[in-house]
């Protein structure tokens, strides 16, 4: 029987210039999610009224994440700084823990915003758009 991985642990980490850094305070994260492009193939001499589709581009979708916002984490503020410079960066999912499954992928950040409840603490929801083929190793 295959192992089950608990998501307790689990690392989200963004290649800087001076090497890996753990994003801080992660909450959740989802993603990313491979999906194919649907290419309409029909004509119309085809033998039925169904359309015919045949898969296209596949997009590598986007990553999600929840952090507990700091002012002080230095991953918050870089995160927020690569935003601004529209960059491109390397970025590692480990599940489980940094021994776990490790993903790799490009990806710019396509939004970074705040959510300030009244009785909670304030949490920042971060999304990254992939580009290219995401790497797979165990």
């Amino acid at each position: 029987m295959a192992a089950k991985t608990f998501g307790y642990g689990s690392v989200l980490v963004v290649t800087t210039t001076t090497g890996d850094a753990n994003i801080a305070q992660l909450r959740n994260i989802s993603g990313p999610g491979v999906t194919a492009s649907d290419v309409d193939t029909t004509t119309m001499d085809s033998s039925t009224n169904y359309r015919t589709f045949v898969a296209g581009l596949l997009d590598s979708g986007e990553v999600s994440a929840t952090m507990v916002y700091s002012t002080t984490a230095v991953t918050h503020k870089r995160l927020a700084y690569y935003m601004g410079q529209r960059s491109v960066k390397g970025f590692k999912l480990y599940h489980g823990s940094t021994a776990g499954t490790e993903q790799t992928f490009s990806a710019y950040i396509k939004g970074l915003g705040r959510e300030i409840p009244m009785d909670d603490v304030i949490t920042a929801d971060l999304t990254l758009k992939v580009t290219g083929k995401p790497g797979y190793s165990t």
